[in-house]
């Protein structure tokens, strides 16, 4: 009787143990997400993901109780670490729109910007909520243990570190219990924000913290960094004056007449063919295939190669994990030189974590689809679109431009119907779907084309020197298991060159300032080497970075994946200093931008988003509207009027007009505060005019 009498003694202290977690796990997915609604809206449609968050924090709690022998003291332990990583993220996800990661406290993150983050968030009702959880907390332990006081035998602790690890190990690895395959739960690495929002913030942070294992290269050191930067020549500039600088990353950008087996009724990139006769150009073995354009993007601006990020790099996009401090750039690079350093992107700013990134490239501004005309082809914004933006952006300032455009109209998916009209028929022995979809991609390709006409075309009547380089991210997604290139012969069974078919993607650098006969060279190289490339051919000084980078492509042009190594004859100490190199600027202590001095000049004070805040000029009423009159007016600006939005449509000039309600709610015999404000499509605000008072008529 005795042994039921301790069990029913324990009985209380054990509930606790097992609910305690439960209440402290929806405590912090509450602070975390920043209000009730979201977090029963979280509860309802994600129960599989609640019950997996419950299990992290249960997992800590034992474990504490299991080295401490103390549930009072293992709680409130777990209280002070969780709780606060909650409010971070809170803070952050109003503030920027994304929560907290892992790799926020690493990789030379500045916390200060969290001050900001905090006295945004801080309200009455949340330090209501957080206090009184404490309170009750309190409560219930004094309440409880006061009268069952616990007592952890060894016995028992060693069972809760076993079960501990063993589900702290599954939560984190996916075994011995495959949590996420049972749950069908998964990650998306282009948008870590749709992770945390549906897998919740406790069980997406332990999924992340794989991304913060980052081997340190074998003799890394300040010693060794001095050493390969005392070997490195450093290159003078030989071209006196600076050319503009232009790089496009065309969306999924292949030349598909390689396929011998399909005919297309007239080429479709007539004019890159043209050019690549008579310029610099050949093919990029891209690390990606059919998407994560952000990767190679990562390798040609940075010069840092994805190939040394270990033996899975396609579940990591360094924009998201990595990107979190200066990194020295084209951008950078060209901006010591006196350069206008320009992003363009017709997609939306938060993607990929664009406007952090461009920041910390050293780019002056990042104009996104947010500030871009209605100019489409299809869903997307037309290529002749960013060729304007670029044509734009070199006019207005006095000295030489960087730029660096991405495009997006030739986006998979590539249906038929996709643009209004497709002008190349695809003929050969493949399926009704499969030329459906190659003509559709043939039509996507031949605008790109368009536009690299279009720019080389304008700059060939300027007498300022401009030099482009036009290169395709990847090849495009034809459907699941290489679909199309399949059933064109491309690809064949148990193909050999299946990496390298469906890797390489051509690209071209024209000029306007070097006779051709004296430009063309055929290159077969990886992104990382395209900026040192351009750079020599542009005559302008590089970094020590680009100028070892160049010379080591005179040896070594293409770095494939690492199993391919022994079939290009490259042995891992070919690279050994560049993966060193590369360590320091993006993990390490940054020895080469210390010795060079640039180590806190990457970053650009007067970084852009777009062009600055709207301004507000002049507000007048016309019968049932609002006329704005203003500058950096967009279509993604909204008219607030005393805080609240009112329907707006812009003209595409200079005027927003903002339609009066049908009620009573705007009296036009008070003043009203009028405001501008630029949204993205996460509800963000990302731009905010000057506060305009309308009199009372």
């Amino acid at each position: 009787m005795s042994i039921y009498l301790q069990i029913l003694k324990r009985l209380p202290s054990r509930i606790m143990i097992i609910s305690l977690p439960l209440l402290l796990m929806l405590m912090v997915e509450w602070l975390a997400r920043g209000s009730y609604q979201e977090l029963h809206k979280w509860v309802v449609t994600h129960p599989l993901s609640m019950v997996l968050a419950y299990f992290v924090v249960g997992s800590l709690y034992l474990l504490l109780i299991a080295i401490t022998g103390r549930s009072r003291l293992s709680f409130w332990l777990l209280c002070a670490s969780l709780l606060p990583l909650g409010i971070l993220s809170g803070s952050k996800l109003k503030a920027i729109g994304a929560p907290y990661y892992p790799w926020d406290l690493m990789f030379h993150n500045r916390i200060v910007e969290y001050r900001v983050f905090l006295n945004q968030y801080w309200s009455f009702g949340i330090i209501a909520l957080v206090f009184g959880f404490l309170l009750l907390l309190a409560v219930l332990f004094h309440l409880i243990l006061r009268r069952h006081p616990i007592r952890f035998p060894w016995i028992e602790r060693m069972i809760y570190a076993g079960i501990a690890i063993v589900m702290m190990t599954s939560l984190y690895t996916d075994k011995p219990i495959p949590f996420m395959k049972m749950y069908g739960l998964y990650t998306v690495p282009w948008d870590q924000t749709i992770t945390y929002d549906e897998n919740g913030f406790l069980f997406s942070s332990v999924q992340m913290l794989g991304f913060l294992s980052v081997a340190k290269p074998e003799g890394y050191s300040k010693k060794a960094v001095t050493s390969i930067l005392n070997q490195i020549p450093e290159k003078k500039a030989i071209n006196e004056k600076k050319p503009n600088i232009i790089v496009m990353l065309s969306e999924s950008f292949w030349d598909p007449t390689v396929m011998k087996n399909v005919k297309f009724s007239q080429d479709p990139i007539p004019f890159l063919h043209d050019l690549q006769k008579t310029y610099t150009g050949g093919w990029m073995l891209s690390p990606q295939f059919g998407g994560s354009t952000a990767n190679v993007e990562f390798e040609v601006l940075s010069s840092n190669s994805m190939r040394f990020f270990g033996k899975s790099p396609d579940k990591i996009i360094p924009y998201i994990e990595y990107m979190n401090h200066g990194v020295d750039s084209l951008a950078s690079i060209t901006t010591r030189q006196g350069y206008s350093a320009t992003a363009i992107n017709p997609f939306f700013s938060w993607f990929f974590d664009s406007r952090k990134v461009y920041k910390h490239f050293g780019f002056s501004r990042f104009i996104s689809s947010e500030f871009f005309p209605n100019d489409f082809e299809g869903p997307n914004y037309a290529d002749r679109a960013v060729a304007k933006k670029i044509i734009e952006e070199t006019e207005k300032s006095p000295g030489p431009d960087f730029i660096f455009a991405n495009t997006m109209e030739n986006h998979h998916p590539y249906k038929p119907g996709k643009f209004s009209k497709n002008t190349i028929e695809v003929a050969g022995d493949i399926s009704v779907e499969s030329k459906g979809l190659l003509e559709t991609y043939a039509q996507g390709i031949t605008d790109a084309d368009k536009c690299l006409q279009m720019l080389v075309d304008y700059y060939s009547k300027r007498s300022e020197p401009t030099i482009i380089l036009f290169f395709g991210d990847h090849l495009p997604f034809l459907e699941d298991n290489y679909k199309v290139y399949r059933d064109a012969d491309y690809v064949l069974p148990d193909d050999p060159d299946l990496y390298t078919k469906t890797h390489n993607t051509p690209f071209v650098i024209w000029n306007n300032f070097v006779p051709k006969d004296q430009e063309k060279t055929n290159l077969h190289l990886s992104p990382s080497f395209l900026g040192p490339t351009l750079l020599h051919l542009a005559g302008i000084q590089g970094s020590y970075y680009t100028d070892y980078l160049y010379d080591l492509s005179q040896k070594i042009p293409v770095i494939p994946p690492n199993d391919m190594w022994d079939k290009y004859q490259i042995k891992a100490s070919d690279l050994n200093d560049y993966a060193k190199l590369q360590y320091d600027n993006l993990f390490g202590s940054r020895y080469g931008y210390e010795a060079k001095g640039y180590r806190d000049t990457i970053v650009q004070p007067n970084y852009t988003l777009g062009y600055g805040d709207p301004i507000i000029r002049n507000v007048v009423k016309v019968e049932n509207k609002l006329e704005i009159e203003g500058s950096n007016f967009f279509s993604s600006c909204s008219v607030y009027v005393d805080g609240v939005a009112y329907k707006s449509s812009f003209d595409g000039m200079a005027t927003l007009y903002a339609d009066l309600p049908d009620d009573s709610s705007f009296d036009a015999n008070k003043a009203h505060q009028i405001e501008v404000r630029i949204i993205d499509d996460k509800k963000m605000k990302i731009g905010q005019s000057n506060l305009y008072l309308l009199p009372k008529s």
